[in-house]
């Protein structure tokens, strides 16, 4: 490159709207207990029933997974008379992705809110097979840019020349999920399946290009 050439930083953005293909639903548990011993029992206890649960949906119990465990111990002054309030707080998340099926979802909920009712469950959608869309919005975000540069080059009178650089090596895309947050208790065990039509997950990313001026 000559050392008086010209050259213009554009920022290409891409977008893709695709459709769902699977359910996740993640479960959680926030209890606080007077020992380490209930709280520990609590936990065998519930996750034993989930598994059981799941079996007798003919579901593998391994399909169940656990991204966090915790029993921490808590200790809170309270006054003079009772010094120190100790308590164990037994955290878990779980999370289990089935397909978009309503109805095995509404079996999957009320089975494992029947086994464990303090549970939490939190619905989300989302794309496991995000390859081609994440080409797709790659695609996109580089026709952006060089749209974008053309416009440029012509509005200042030049004509767009060869591409420079293209600074992509940082960038990371992620196809996100839409989450609905639901408490399953004993409102939802046993209730009519749910009938839903998720929307279109939204994604984008961008690229960094630099062209020459002619």
């Amino acid at each position: 490159m000559e050392q008086n050439q010209k050259t213009i930083r554009v920022m290409g953005t891409g977008f893709v709207k695709i459709a769902p293909d699977t359910t996740k639903l993640t479960f959680s548990i926030d209890s606080k207990h007077d020992s380490y011993e209930k709280a520990y029992n609590e936990a065998s206890i519930g996750n034993k029933g989930l598994r059981e649960a799941l079996e007798k949906l003919k579901i593998p119990k391994d399909a169940l997974k656990t991204s966090d465990f915790s029993i921490e111990k808590h200790r809170e002054w309270i006054s003079k008379d009772v010094r120190w309030l100790t308590e164990y707080h037994l955290n878990q998340q779980l999370s289990i992705e089935l397909p978009l099926d309503g109805i095995l979802t509404s079996k999957v909920m009320s089975a494992l809110g029947t086994a464990w009712p303090e549970l939490e469950v939190n619905i989300s959608f989302i794309r496991k097979d995000s390859h081609d869309a994440k080409l797709q919005i790659l695609e996109s975000a580089v026709k952006d840019a060089r749209e974008k540069a053309e416009v440029i080059a012509t509005t200042l009178g030049h004509k767009l020349g060869g591409i420079v650089s293209v600074d992509y090596s940082k960038r990371h895309i992620e196809i996100d999920v839409h989450d609905d947050g639901q408490l399953c208790d004993e409102h939802c065990i046993g209730a009519s399946p749910i009938d839903y039509t998720p929307e279109d997950i939204e994604a984008g990313d961008t690229v960094e290009t630099v062209w020459y001026l002619e």
